[in-house]
This record gives structure tokens, C-alpha cells and sequence, in this order.
């Protein structure tokens, strides 16, 4: 029985703190299409987001579980907990604004939103047992939506979006492997504690990347940009956590995530409003596969 089994029925109130995170977090790539027309680095771009976001997370863990718990988990769980940071919030964060570079705000939403197959084909793989029939089928629906966002049969839209869709998945790779640590260190420690070590891991990372790759004047932003830069890490990456966090314990996991598949849509309308952007027919096909794919993986899982 999962999680929303035994909280019950959920209400219009979860639904709605769900659907809000979702789409609040599909405007992250719109927010970073427009400060790069702001002429803002990614390497600035993504070390003041993972600082800005350090202290808001720091204090929801604190009104959380308070500083003793955070203080008290072992230091094993803490040094994993900073490395899947790195591994997502660092890395993952730099492969997927440079791919926000090189392709459309639309298709890195839909790209991104594969992690859940990818969990799969790595539990697979790790605990070396074959997933069910209908889960192999799910997840190869997943995939060969992937093939046709990409690009499907046409040959123009693989050498446009290539490079950039790569990038994108080994982002959706580091957040699924994330995910996957994070399982792992709430069976010993609370969730807001491994959220606190993971961004302190991401934000050393971060720093130490744009001591290398960065300069100091790419930290002179604008005011139109500094806006867009609290705009994004307050309302598209801490803010969706709170409201996951609030409507999770009564809705379910698995339930939040099938609701949260609204999220590549409203990337998809948002962006062509605003930057313009659209889709072919093949990519609109790949989008729906993905969806459906995902869908179907976390239903499957809301009734086990």
C-alpha cells in the first residue's frame, strides 16, 4: 500500500500545491532563456542560483526538524548526501543550462521529465531482476518518445538539437541518481537533512567550478537580471519544494508525480507565449509518449 493509500482520498488543496510546484518549476528554462538574453553566463548563473537557494533551504530544514537532527546524522550519510549535490546540483545543473544554450526551453522540460525511466532501468540493473512486462513497456514507450522529441526521422532537427538533448539527459541521469541517494539516506536520516548536505555539496562545487571557468566580472548582472535570478530560485526551485513537501505526506509520491506530468505541458504553452518557441508535429508526438510513459510507470506504482 503506498503512501497516499493510507493518508486517504486526496483533496482539491494537495492537487492544487502540486499542480503549482509543477508549473512554477517549468518556467525554470524560460527564466534562464531570458537572463541569457541578459547576457548572463551559465557559470554566474548557476553559482549564484545554488547560493541564493543554500540559505532558503537551510532555514525550511531548520523550521523543519530543527538544528539538533540536522546536526546529528552520521557523517557517512552526510559525505553521500554532499556527493549526489554535486552529482545533481552541480553537474546536472551545468549540463542543463548549457544545453538551455543550444535548444528550446520546451524540449529540455520534456527531456528532463524521463528521470523516472531512468530510476527504473538502474534499479533493474542494480538489484539485477527484470522489471515487470508492463514496466519494460512503459519505460520503452518513455524511450522512444525521447527519439521523436529529439528529433524523430528528421535529420535537421537531430543536428539542432543533438548535442543539447545529450546534455539534457545526463542532467535527468544525475537528478535520477539523486533520487535514488535520497532514497537511500531517509531510511537513516531525515529528508531535509540530506536536502541541506546535498546544496552545501552543490554549492562548493559550484564555487570551485567558477574559480576555474568563471571571472568575477560575470557576477556584474544587471537589476532586470538580478530580478529574473530571484524570481528563478525562489519561485522555480525552493518554493516548489515546499509546496511538494507540504501536500506530499497526505497525497502520496506516486500520485504527485503522475499530477506533476503537467509540468512539460505548461513548459510547452508558456514558452511559446513568451519566447516564441514551437514544436513539430514529431516532437508533439515524442512529448505525449514521454508523458504517457511516466504516467503509466507511477500509476503502476500508486496501486502496489
Amino acid at each position: 500500500m503506498s503512501g497516499a493509500g493510507r493518508a486517504g482520498q486526496p483533496d482539491f488543496f494537495d492537487v492544487s500545491l502540486v499542480v503549482l510546484g509543477a508549473v512554477l518549476m517549468s518556467l525554470k528554462g524560460i527564466i534562464a532563456k531570458l537572463m541569457y538574453q541578459q547576457n548572463v553566463s551559465v557559470e554566474a548563473l548557476i553559482l549564484l542560483r545554488g547560493w541564493i537557494a543554500l540559505p532558503l533551504v537551510l532555514a525550511w530544514a531548520m523550521y523543519r526538524i530543527g538544528p539538533r537532527r540536522l546536526l546529528s546524522v552520521r557523517s557517512d550519510l552526510a559525505l553521500g548526501a554532499g556527493l549526489a549535490g554535486i552529482t545533481c546540483y552541480y553537474l546536472g545543473t551545468w549540463f542543463d543550462f548549457v544545453a538551455l544554450t543550444m535548444i528550446d526551453a520546451s524540449l529540455e522540460r520534456v527531456l528532463m521529465f524521463s528521470y523516472p525511466a531512468m530510476v527504473v532501468v538502474a534499479r533493474a540493473i542494480t538489484q539485477r531482476r527484470w522489471p515487470a512486462p508492463k514496466v519494460l513497456a512503459a519505460v520503452a514507450l518513455t524511450y522512444f518518445g525521447i527519439l521523436c522529441a529529439v528529433g524523430g526521422v528528421a535529420q535537421s532537427l537531430w543536428q539542432a538539437n543533438g548535442v543539447g538533448a545529450a546534455l539534457v539527459l545526463a542532467a535527468a541521469a544525475s537528478f535520477a541518481y539523486y533520487l535514488m541517494a535520497n532514497e537511500r539516506f531517509t531510511n537513516s536520516a531525515p529528508s531535509e537533512a540530506f536536502i541541506v548536505y546535498a546544496s552545501c555539496g552543490a554549492a562548493l562545487g559550484l564555487t570551485l567550478h567558477f574559480a576555474v571557468f568563471g571571472s568575477s566580472g560575470e557576477l556584474l548582472l544587471s537589476a532586470h537580471a538580478w530580478g529574473l535570478l530571484f524570481l528563478m530560485t525562489a519561485f522555480t526551485n525552493v518554493l516548489p519544494l515546499f509546496l511538494f513537501s507540504a501536500s506530499m505526506q497526505r497525497l502520496g509520491a506516486q500520485r504527485a508525480s503522475i499530477i506533476s506530468s503537467i509540468g512539460p505541458p505548461a513548459t510547452i504553452g508558456i514558452a511559446v507565449v513568451v519566447l516564441g518557441e514551437s514544436m513539430h508535429p514529431i516532437q508533439v508526438l515524442g512529448t505525449l509518449l514521454i508523458i504517457g510513459g511516466v504516467v503509466v510507470l507511477e500509476a503502476r506504482r500508486a496501486v502496489t
